[in-house]
């Protein structure tokens, strides 16, 4: 009887403590996609997660961070109802690590312990991380399965960028932070860049890329990190030469969509060129980039199918 009581107690004292955290959050359903619900906690926890990868989002108001976790979140759960037609989300796939020792670095944490500490401070465990970026790596895989036949790699443009690249004694490299959305129309083009610049002018660059930008980069404010000058497109090229640091090129149009990148470093690295090294390199990033179209528009696509109700 003892032992009943004190469980009895331990758990009263459990639930109410969840009680008290959920009354400040005033919960309450905010959307409801396809059978998941979304509650006014689920879009905090996002907010929490999202502030975690890029704390510069405390320099904005609370409506925009609202609209921010939002969109990010329903972007998860569209993406996690199409990958779960296909296989169970288990955390067992050894590339969930991989991801989440990079995201470590890349946030300049030491080790997983400094990172666990980090994460307490909103309310997040690294197994919340964990969840976010199986549903990542998943939907990249899936992407990769659907239209890995459909990239197109020149790979007798690269290899003469290698050649050219190859007569200098340094590799000059930039350190980037990316912006990408999709044009709907030519008639609100002019209004729609506008909002952004106004936005990158009143918010910063990082936090416009949370607020705007289409591309998976978005949740880290845009960074893409370091990348060869000989890696990129003559078309970018051109637009980023004459840039200073934490400058930003005009817009930029690729394909459907419209590019702002913003020049975070720039350094000289000695040009030790392994051919084939750098060949494979290219063609993965060449990859990427075609593979993240096919992302956009497959996600466009099942979000039109999925039934979205808001309250």
């Amino acid at each position: 009887m003892i032992l009943f009581k004190k469980i009895f107690f331990l758990v009263t004292i459990y639930f109410l403590s969840i009680s008290s955290s959920l009354s400040n959050i005033n919960l309450k359903i905010v959307m409801k996609i396809n059978n998941e619900i979304i509650t006014s906690y689920d879009i905090e926890q996002e907010k929490n997660y999202l502030l975690a990868l890029n704390p510069n989002l405390r320099e904005i108001d609370e409506i925009q961070l609202f609209k921010i976790a939002k969109k990010s979140l329903t972007k998860e759960i569209i993406r996690k109802i199409e990958i779960l037609k296909y296989k169970e989300l288990k955390l067992e796939n050894p590339q969930i690590g991989n991801v989440l020792n990079g995201l470590i670095r890349n946030l300049n944490f030491s080790n997983e312990k400094e990172f666990k500490n980090y994460l307490k401070n909103f309310s997040l465990t690294i197994d919340d991380l964990k969840k976010k970026i199986e549903i990542e790596n998943e939907w990249k895989n899936m992407i990769y399965s659907k239209y890995k036949n459909s990239v197109n790699i020149d790979k007798e443009d690269l290899n003469l960028k290698i050649k050219n690249f190859n007569k200098n004694n340094f590799i000059f490299e930039y350190n980037l932070s990316e912006i990408v959305f999709t044009i709907k129309n030519n008639v609100n083009y002019e209004n729609d860049l506008q909002k952004i610049e106004d936005s990158i002018n009143n918010n910063g660059f990082e936090n416009t890329a949370n607020l705007f930008s289409i591309s998976d980069s978005s949740k880290l404010g845009g960074k893409i990190g370091w990348v060869a000058k000989k890696n990129l497109s003559s078309q970018i090229i051109t637009k980023l030469e004459n840039l200073n640091e934490n400058q930003y090129t005009p817009p930029i149009k690729v394909g459907n969509n419209i590019l702002i990148l913003k020049v975070n470093k720039t350094r000289k690295q000695p040009n030790k060129i392994d051919k084939q090294a750098e060949l494979d390199k290219m063609i993965i990033i060449e990859t990427t980039n075609q593979l993240e179209k096919f992302s956009n528009i497959f996600y466009n696509k099942i979000k039109l199918n999925a039934k979205i109700s808001e309250f």
